[in-house]
């Protein structure tokens, strides 16, 4: 390989790093626009542990994610559709 292709490289994972979260910025200011328009308030929650926190029990434990899809708590047993608990979890989060 080339010595500036290596180079190449790496300033096109740079550029994509960049426009890709230029891209979620870019939706975020659109939801923000639109939620300010009709009067709704947008709040930013952390999605730490979202995905691996009970939100029946408030157990966290990443092997409570059984596959990408599937949650099943380690301690109480709930179990949901992943994406639903990790969304249950933010609503709850102040």
């Amino acid at each position: 390989m080339p010595r500036g292709a290596i180079t190449k490289l790496k300033k096109d994972d740079l550029k994509n790093k960049i426009l890709e979260n230029w891209s979620y910025f870019q939706l975020q200011k659109m939801i923000e626009y639109k939620a300010e328009n009709v009067g709704i308030k947008v709040r930013y929650i952390n999605p730490e542990y979202t995905s691996q926190k009970c939100s029946v029990c408030g157990h966290v434990d990443k092997e409570n994610r059984e596959s990408q899809s599937k949650f099943i708590c380690k301690k109480c047993g709930f179990t949901a559709n992943a994406d639903y608990n990790a969304s249950q979890n933010i609503a709850k989060s102040n």
